[in-house]
């Protein structure tokens, strides 16, 4: 199973995302269906499903959010992989901590280290070949969430799909 832990923005906020991304954001790459759009915490990469159970176990020890809310209001680009983002111009050191957290609840599992440094992101496009131009209007939407999400990517004739696998909504209970 091909995993990361994610924030899942409110169904209305993924609605405003998208009508802001149409309206100003353009790009030559591919958009993210606003059904996909996530904030990742913690890529594990391919976890075998016998731990996961145990990995299910290590986070409902966990303090985690319950509700919560971040302002989308930065622009970035990453040229390789061509990938176009909004996310939180302030720092963010609890969800920098919350990522670590539920990174090395991944590795007690035996998933993969992440060696990036953190950055809270929501990708619009992937595979741009060239730098877009800055919005004409900068972001400035909420991105409300319940808890933290534990997805599954999975490859099919559409496309790529992220299915919620188990939910946390704080306070160490889950939902499998």
């Amino acid at each position: 199973m091909r995993l990361f832990f994610g924030l899942d923005p409110l169904a209305g906020d993924k609605r405003a995302i998208d009508s802001w991304r149409q309206r100003v954001a353009t790009a030559d790459g591919r958009p993210v269906p606003p059904a996909n759009f996530h904030l990742t915490l913690a890529f594990l990469g391919e976890v075998d499903e016998r731990h996961l159970e145990a990995l299910c176990d290590t986070v409902d020890d966990l303090a985690l959010p319950g509700t919560g809310e971040l302002r989308l209001d930065r622009v970035g680009y990453w040229p390789r992989p061509g990938i176009l983002w909004i996310g939180p111009a302030a720092p963010q050191p609890a969800l920098e901590s919350l990522a670590g957290d539920l990174g090395r609840a991944g590795q007690a599992v035996g998933a993969r280290r992440e060696r990036r440094r953190f950055v809270p992101h929501l990708t619009l496009y992937r595979g741009c070949r060239v730098p877009p131009p800055a919005p004409a209007e900068p972001p400035d939407l909420p991105f409300r969430f319940r808890g933290v999400t534990l997805f599954e990517s999975r490859r099919g004739r559409d496309g790529i799909r992220y299915e919620p696998v188990a939910a946390w909504e704080g306070g160490g209970f889950s939902q499998r």
